[in-house]
C-alpha cells in the first residue's frame, strides 16, 4: 500500500489515505500538509475543518482501538463532489460528512450525507457487496436519541446522526450488529471501477462545465458505444470541417442508450472558437430545454462566482450565465424562426437536433409559419433545417438524434424526411448513419433503396447505440414494458422475472399506498412523482388531475419540501411534460383511455362527457408511446395505479370492467401487487 499518497493510476481520487494504525500516530501537520498539497483549492476555513476532524478522529479511533483504512476527500464523480471521510472498518465502508462548528442537524446536510453513500452504493463497484454507513457528524450539536439501526435491502444502512461527543459510539453501535471480522481489500476498493449513469440533467451540467459526459456511463458496454460514436462523429466533423463539406449524421439507438448525452457532448466538444468552431444543441421538447436550461444555470453560477466571475455580484453573474446557457442549448422553433426572419446563414457550424425523427411536416410548418409570423414557407422542418445550414459558405453538420417508439404529437414526420430532403434537394452533401436506422419502428415507408443507392452515402456501424444505459438497476426495462404494449404477457412475464428483484415494479388499485410507497423508497435527493397520461380525464374521482401545464423547472429541480417539486406528489405530470427526462421512482397511473379487453387494446379520448374510441391508427399509436414514455422515466423503479372503478349505474365513465381487464392483464405480465 502505497501510504498517505494516491496511486499512480488514480491521480486525484483522494488528498489523503491511510492506515488507521498509522494515522493516528501521524503529526497533524504533516496530515494537513499532505491534504493541502493534493487539494485544488484551500482556505484557513478548510484547514481549520481539516484540522478539527484529524484531531477529533486520532483520538476517538485511537481509544477505540480500531483497525482498518481511512481517506480524507474521496471523489464522488457523479456529484462532482468529495466525501470529507470514508473509514474502512470490519468489512464495512462508514461515509463520514463533518460539519463542524454545526449545533443542529439540518436537513440538507442528511441529504447531502446520504446522497454520498448512495453513490457509493450504487455505482461503487467495490461498495456494490458491503454495507454502507452515512453519518452526519454535527460536531456540536445535542445528542441524537432516535437513531434507526436498521438497513435498507440494498445494504446500505440507515442515515446515523452524531456529533463529536457519539461519533464512536454510532460507529460501534453500527459495527455490532452488522461489521464483519474480515479486512477490505483496500487497493482493490481504492482503485474500483466507478460507473454511475448520469440522470439527463447531470450530463448537461457536466458536458457544459468539463465538456464531456461519455467517461460517466453507467455499463462498459455503453460506455464503449458511446465513446466510439462520439469519436466517429469527431473524425467526421474534421472530415467536413477540413474539406469544407457539408454532411447529415444520424445517431439511433435503443431506448436509454444516451443518445442525449451523445449529443450534448458533441455541442460541448465543438464549442472551439479558436478553430472557428461553433455549435448548438436544439430539441423540439421545450420542457427539456427548460429543464436542462435552469439546471445549467444554477450550476455554472456556482461555480462561475467561486472561479470566473469572483468580482461580480449573484444577479450580474446569473446575467451572463443565461446568455451563455441559451446559446448552447435552444428550443427548435426559436432557431428556426430566427433563421426564417434573418434569411442569414446561422453563426453555427454545428447543429445538433435531439428527437429529429419528430420534426413537422410541410403542411404543418406552412400553417404556424403563416399564422405565427405571417410569412410563406413551402418546406418541411428538415428541409428548412438542412436549407438554413447549407447558406454556410464554408462547412456544416448536422447531428440528427434518432428516438424510437415515442412519437406522441400530430404532423411529425420521421427520419425520411430528412433522408428525402437532403438526397433530393442537396445532393453535394454527404450522409453518414448506421444501416439499424432501416429498423425504425415508425418509418416503415422509409426508401431504403434511394438512401443506399446515394453516392454521398456512408453506413457506420459506430452510429448505433446497441446498450441501454438509463435505468443502472437493469436493462430490460424498455424490453418488458416493450411486450406490455404488445400485448405478449408470456416474454413480458419472463422479463419481469429476471429484472424486478433489482428494478421494482408493482401494481396497485389504492393511490395512497402507491404514493407512500414512493414516498418511503426515495432516500436522499432522489426523486419520485407522479405521472399520467394527458387523454387520463377519469382519475379525477382518485383526486389525480392532469393539468395542461406545470412549473416543470421546479417539478424536476425545486426541493422535495417545495409544494411545487415532484416528491411532494400533490402535481401530475403528462408524457408531454416528463418525455426525455427522468425521475428515480414513479407512481404511474393508468385510466381507461388505454385499456384492455380479452382479444387486445382498446383505445379512447374523453370528451365531453363520455369516451369516444380513437379510429386513426397514429392517434392509437400516439396513445400507446404516450404510456411508453411513462412507463420509461423511472431510473429505479415503479408503480402502477389503476383505480377500481364504480357501479356503471353510478358512473357509466368509470365502469368496473374498464379497469378490471388492463389491472388482470397487468398481472398476468407478472407484476406483482404492492402489499
Amino acid at each position: 500500500m502505497n501510504v498517505g499518497g494516491t496511486f499512480s493510476n488514480r491521480e486525484g481520487k483522494s488528498y489523503y489515505y491511510n492506515k488507521i494504525s498509522i494515522f493516528i500516530n501521524e503529526s497533524s501537520q504533516q496530515i494537513i500538509g499532505k491534504l493541502v498539497s493534493n487539494a485544488f483549492n484551500n482556505n484557513d476555513e478548510q484547514i481549520y475543518a481539516w484540522s478539527n476532524q484529524i484531531n477529533e478522529l486520532q483520538q476517538k479511533l485511537g481509544n477505540a482501538g480500531c483497525t482498518g483504512d481511512i481517506i480524507f476527500e474521496y471523489d464522488i464523480v457523479r456529484l462532482g463532489k468529495r466525501i470529507d471521510v470514508i473509514l474502512l472498518i470490519k468489512h464495512m465502508v462508514f461515509s463520514l460528512e463533518f460539519k463542524n462548528g454545526a449545533t443542529a442537524y439540518l436537513a440538507r446536510d442528511a441529504e447531502q450525507a446520504e446522497d454520498y453513500a448512495l453513490d457509493l452504493k450504487n455505482f461503487h463497484k467495490e461498495s456494490e457487496n458491503l454495507y454502507v454507513c452515512p453519518i452526519l457528524v454535527a460536531t456540536n450539536a445535542d445528542d441524537y436519541l432516535d437513531n434507526k439501526l436498521k438497513c435498507y435491502d440494498d445494504g446500505q444502512i440507515y442515515l446515523q446522526l452524531a456529533n463529536s461527543n457519539t461519533l464512536m459510539d454510532t460507529i460501534n453501535n453500527v459495527c455490532t450488529k452488522y461489521g464483519k471480522d474480515k479486512m477490505i481489500d483496500f487497493d482493490k476498493w481504492y482503485n474500483s471501477r466507478y460507473c454511475p449513469t448520469p440522470t439527463i440533467i447531470e450530463a448537461a451540467t457536466e458536458a457544459y462545465i468539463n465538456h464531456t459526459v461519455s467517461e460517466i456511463a453507467y455499463s462498459e458496454a455503453g460506455q464503449d458505444k458511446i465513446s466510439s460514436c462520439e469519436s466517429k462523429i469527431a473524425e467526421i466533423v474534421e472530415h467536413v470541417r477540413t474539406n469544407h463539406k457539408k454532411c447529415l449524421c444520424f445517431v439511433t439507438g435503443v431506448p436509454g442508450a444516451g443518445k442525449t448525452l451523445v449529443g450534448l457532448d458533441i455541442a460541448s466538444r465543438n464549442l472551439d472558437l479558436d478553430k472557428d468552431t461553433r455549435s448548438v444543441y436544439i430539441s423540439g421538447n421545450g420542457p427539456l430545454i427548460k429543464v436542462l436550461r435552469k439546471s445549467l444555470v444554477n450550476n455554472a453560477c456556482k461555480r462561475s462566482a467561486e472561479t470566473i466571475y469572483k468580482d461580480l455580484d449573484k444577479k450580474a453573474i446569473k446575467k451572463k450565465v443565461e446568455i451563455s446557457v441559451q446559446t448552447f442549448i435552444q428550443e427548435a422553433y426559436a432557431f428556426r424562426k430566427d433563421s426564417i426572419l434573418s434569411n442569414e446563414a446561422p453563426i453555427e457550424n454545428v447543429l445538433i437536433f435531439d428527437e429529429a425523427q419528430r420534426c413537422w411536416s410541410k403542411d404543418k410548418l406552412r400553417d404556424f409559419v403563416k399564422k405565427k409570423m405571417n410569412k410563406d414557407i413551402d418546406m418541411s422542418e428538415p428541409e428548412f433545417f438542412i436549407d438554413a445550414m447549407n447558406r454556410r459558405d464554408d462547412w456544416a453538420v448536422i447531428v440528427c438524434l434518432v428516438g424510437l417508439g415515442q412519437d406522441i404529437y400530430d404532423g411529425e414526420v420521421g427520419i425520411n424526411e430528412w433522408f428525402t430532403s437532403c438526397i433530393n434537394n442537396y445532393s453535394d452533401w454527404e450522409i453518414y448513419y448506421s444501416n439499424q436506422i432501416f429498423k425504425q419502428i415508425e418509418d416503415t415507408n422509409i426508401d431504403r433503396e434511394l438512401i443506399e443507392n446515394f453516392v454521398g452515402g456512408n453506413q457506420c456501424a459506430e452510429l448505433h447505440l446497441s446498450t441501454s444505459i438509463r435505468s443502472f438497476r437493469s436493462k430490460r426495462v424498455s424490453e418488458f414494458v416493450d411486450y406490455i404494449l404488445a400485448g405478449d404477457s408470456e416474454n413480458a412475464q419472463k422479463v419481469y422475472a429476471e429484472l424486478s428483484n433489482k428494478y421494482p415494479i408493482y401494481i396497485t388499485r389504492n393511490i395512497s399506498k402507491a404514493k407512500a410507497w414512493a414516498r418511503k423508497i426515495v432516500r436522499g435527493s432522489q426523486r419520485c412523482g407522479v405521472v399520467a397520461c394527458s387523454s387520463a380525464q377519469r382519475l379525477k374521482p382518485d383526486g389525480i388531475y392532469v393539468p395542461t401545464e406545470i412549473d416543470v423547472e421546479n417539478w424536476f429541480l425545486a426541493p422535495k419540501d417545495d409544494l411545487r417539486s415532484s416528491n411532494f406528489m400533490e402535481i401530475v405530470a403528462s408524457e408531454f411534460k416528463v418525455q426525455g427526462l427522468e425521475i428515480d421512482y414513479a407512481v404511474v397511473c393508468w385510466d381507461a383511455d388505454l385499456r384492455r379487453n380479452k382479444d387486445g387494446w382498446e383505445y379512447y379520448n374523453f370528451r365531453g362527457t363520455k369516451w369516444q374510441r380513437r379510429n386513426k391508427e397514429e392517434q392509437k399509436r400516439y396513445l400507446v408511446n404516450a404510456y411508453r414514455v411513462l412507463l420509461t422515466r423511472a431510473r429505479q423503479g415503479f408503480v402502477i395505479f389503476i383505480p377500481v372503478g364504480d357501479d356503471p349505474s353510478i358512473d357509466p365513465t368509470r365502469d368496473k370492467k374498464f379497469y378490471d381487464f388492463t389491472y388482470e392483464y397487468l398481472i398476468k405480465c407478472g407484476i406483482k401487487e404492492l402489499e
